[in-house]
């Protein structure tokens, strides 16, 4: 059971990173606002490599996050089921 809730949360914790750094892929570097996007075309492909690369490294980060939460919530739910 531990095993299926760890996966269950880093499974959410892996969407939730890779939603987070989708929204910033096309942005132009520095905005902060969600309509600032960019066409795919018209940002450098070392950028866009740099970012797609940083966005796998954010859903492992998540993913790993979402696992260690779901291990403590199983723990804590076992030990208040005594």
């Amino acid at each position: 059971m531990l095993v299926i809730t760890c996966l269950v949360f880093a499974a959410a914790g892996a969407v939730v990173g890779w939603w987070n750094d989708t929204r910033t892929l096309y942005r132009r570097p520095g905005s902060k606002w969600a309509t600032d996007t960019l066409p795919k075309h018209r940002i450098r492909s070392s950028v866009l490599a740099r970012r797609k690369r940083r966005r796998l490294a954010t859903t492992a980060v998540f993913a790993v996050c979402g696992a260690l939460l779901g291990a403590a919530v199983f723990w804590t739910l076992q030990h208040f089921s005594y």
